[in-house]
């Protein structure tokens, strides 16, 4: 059956809806929302998150602003890099950045995460001879010398810890270390952090890759503990590994690199299903768990593939693309995922979960991301719209409905959480939604 490819107007409605309701979750301080995720929730602290969304938003603005001309998609950039700037703390740890445990502080990947949108936004102001460069590029460096460096560098291994406590090393987040560190070097000249940091951490991720074991090929280790691996492989972390490895051959012309990215990007598209879809981890036994299968997140599946193009890699994924824009409600945000609630038996109901249907800031700044590199010259007019649909959590049957000013759910028409769009809490939460 031949896909539908989107577009440019599919594409160019889809980024103005997402640009009209990431303006709906503008708070103090920043861009706020619940989370969901695979490894716990945050519905509660729903202030602004200084963490890995703000890569996405940073990088997509400035994205638009190049593809259009439009000083407005820099102006949005700057106010994102801004967030970013004050609410770095005395310890250089940016406030609220773990994503999923937020309030808390110190998460990976999440603060390399905005360090990388503080050097894309520095690096693309430089060159307009801006005033205001150093000083989100100062942020970042003083995040990454402060936090990565100082406290997570593993000179045993000579990779970045995931903690400064355990000797755990994880991949992806690792990848992530090392963009923004090699933005860093590109803006300062310094090449000392390529060679002392850089280039061993991409090493040991490639040593965390499976060789030649069949539809495993390519595959990337999510973690491990001192020298035990945990044999599992997450697609859209294994995503966030290629573009570090990618760079890491530009700045070397090591074929290593390139060709750990490509055949990573090969193992990836390798477990796609039909439906555009992939799963959400593949154990080592190549048995796997489908669910929650991700909407807004295959933005960075997407992205990825687009910059392995010139090196090999030639897998159509327009139904990855569609899966992605079909995710768009009436909000005019992605939803998460399909399938949060099936994660344990594999069991998809007929209604979804609450996880699944709610908007997350941080995953939908992915898909912000992929599309505009694909958006303009111009984008229509745009708004979020009123968003209802009937959910469940933890077997009750409850109705969502989303405004560009509230969330709210309710159970019996009894209201079980509400939420004022701009607030750090929700004024109404009943047990359920303590989760984590």
């Amino acid at each position: 059956m031949k896909v539908r490819v989107a577009t440019s107007s599919q594409i160019n409605a889809a980024v103005a809806g997402l640009d009209a309701w990431l303006e709906t979750m503008r708070c103090p301080g920043g861009y706020g929302g619940p989370v969901a995720h695979w490894w716990q929730q945050s519905l509660m602290y729903t202030g602004a998150g200084l963490d890995w969304r703000y890569e996405g938003i940073i990088i997509g603005y400035l994205q638009l602003w190049e593809r259009t001309g439009d000083a407005i998609w820099l102006e949005k950039a700057c106010r994102a890099g801004d967030d970013l700037v004050a609410g770095q703390l005395e310890d250089c740890h940016f406030g609220a950045s773990a994503f999923e445990l937020n309030p808390a502080t110190a998460g990976t990947p999440h603060e390399a995460a905005c360090d990388t949108g503080l050097l894309r936004l520095a690096k693309a102001l430089r060159k307009t001879a801006g005033q205001d460069w150093e000083k989100y590029a100062l942020c970042a460096e003083h995040n990454l010398q402060s936090f990565y460096i100082e406290e997570l560098w593993d000179a045993g291994t000579q990779s970045f810890r995931d903690s400064p406590t355990v000797p755990s090393f994880v991949p992806n987040k690792a990848a992530t270390a090392c963009e923004a560190l090699l933005l860093l070097a590109e803006i300062t000249g310094g090449a000392s952090w390529i060679e002392l940091y850089v280039l061993p951490t991409l090493d040991r991720i490639l040593e965390h890759q499976v060789c030649g074991e069949g539809r495993l090929d390519g595959a990337i280790a999510q973690n491990s503990f001192g020298s035990r691996k945990v044999e599992k492989y997450f697609p859209i972390y294994i995503a966030r590994c290629i573009p570090s490895l990618l760079q890491g051959f530009q700045v070397t012309n090591q074929e290593k690199y390139a060709e750990g990215a490509l055949r990573a990007m090969q193992f990836i598209s390798r477990w796609g299903y039909e439906d555009g879809s992939f799963p959400t981890v593949v154990y080592q036994n190549q048995r796997v768990n489908r669910y929650p299968s991700w909407i807004a997140a295959l933005g960075d599946i997407l992205r990825t593939a687009d910059v392995l193009r010139p090196y090999g890699f030639d897998t159509d994924l327009t139904a990855t693309e569609n899966r992605l824009l079909a995710g768009q409600d009436d909000s005019a945000a992605m939803q998460t995922a399909t399938g949060f609630a099936a994660q344990v038996d594999g069991q998809v109901e007929p209604i979804p979960d609450l996880r699944d249907v709610l908007h997350v800031a941080g995953w939908c700044d992915k898909a912000f991301r992929y599309l505009t590199s694909k958006a303009g010259p111009g984008l229509p007019a745009a708004q979020s719209s009123r968003f209802e649909t009937t959910c469940k959590l933890q077997g009750q049957i409850l109705q969502l409905e989303e405004t560009p000013e509230i969330l709210e759910v309710r159970r019996d028409r009894n209201v079980v959480y509400y939420w004022c769009k701009g607030e750090p809490w929700p004024q109404v939460a009943s047990p359920e939604f303590w989760l984590h």
